[in-house]
């Protein structure tokens, strides 16, 4: 007999955070297949943004706005007008082995219940093969939140931040491959405004022309609901 074969097998340890990355741990900790993960991201970033500013006491105020960098890409951007994530906060929530959450313990019949969303946000575009990173500005900083796997599976972030002018409430923006879209993601925020009858929900698509705004939170916040007024560098606004 071989002594290789009876040598004890090693035990092997490592992380568990390139969880979040992987597309089929995703499809367990969502509860959806890898084909629904661009509505997840938006269902979950909806929430969020609601849930933020009912805790804040003000009426939410909400804006999807659906971008195409290149014609395989396709950016989304939910933005709101609460308090804002503390940079802190966002720290947390890179650590993939603790699970970051002020709602794990409430539950609505219109909202997520996941308690790790923002975790799965940050991985789902890197699952669905995007090179782009997920932008996260809120409280004067913005972070930008790329990732890659080693070919041993262990997770490698590459996280930095910059100061930015300080604007209410949080923006995320994620950067999806367009043939992951199951549906046309404008139809997410007529759902969410339809089931949230409190919220004002405006939904616009950004010109190729005009791209910079995704990354001037300045000029998409004086387009929010809360003033009144229509952009003109808009291709589209949808009515609630």
């Amino acid at each position: 007999m071989s002594t290789a074969l009876l040598q004890p097998r090693q035990m092997f340890e490592r992380s568990r955070d390139a969880e979040f990355f992987d597309p089929s741990e995703l499809q367990k900790q969502t509860g959806q297949p890898r084909e629904r993960f661009v509505s997840v991201v938006l269902k979950e970033l909806l929430d969020n943004a609601c849930d933020a500013c009912e805790t804040a006491g003000v009426a939410p105020c909400l804006m999807l706005v659906v971008a195409h960098p290149t014609p395989e890409l396709v950016a989304l951007t939910v933005q709101d007008n609460g308090v804002g994530l503390a940079p802190a906060t966002v720290q947390r929530i890179l650590n993939f082995a603790t699970r970051t959450s002020d709602k794990a313990a409430y539950r609505s019949p219109t909202r997520g219940a996941q308690g790790n969303a923002l975790k799965t946000v940050l991985g789902i575009p890197f699952a669905l093969g995007s090179p782009e990173p997920v932008v996260l500005e809120s409280h004067g900083v913005r972070h930008r939140i790329g990732a890659a796997l080693d070919p041993a599976g262990e997770l490698h972030l590459d996280y930095t931040t910059r100061a930015v002018p300080e604007q209410p409430g949080t923006g995320v923006t994620i950067t999806v491959p367009a043939d992951a879209l199951d549906r046309d993601p404008t139809s997410w925020g007529q759902a969410f405004a339809l089931f949230n009858p409190h919220a004002s929900v405006k939904i616009c698509r950004v010109p190729e022309a005009d791209l910079a705004m995704l990354t001037d939170r300045s000029r998409l916040w004086r387009f929010l609901p809360s003033d009144g007024r229509l952009p003109r560098c808009l291709a589209q606004i949808l009515p609630r």
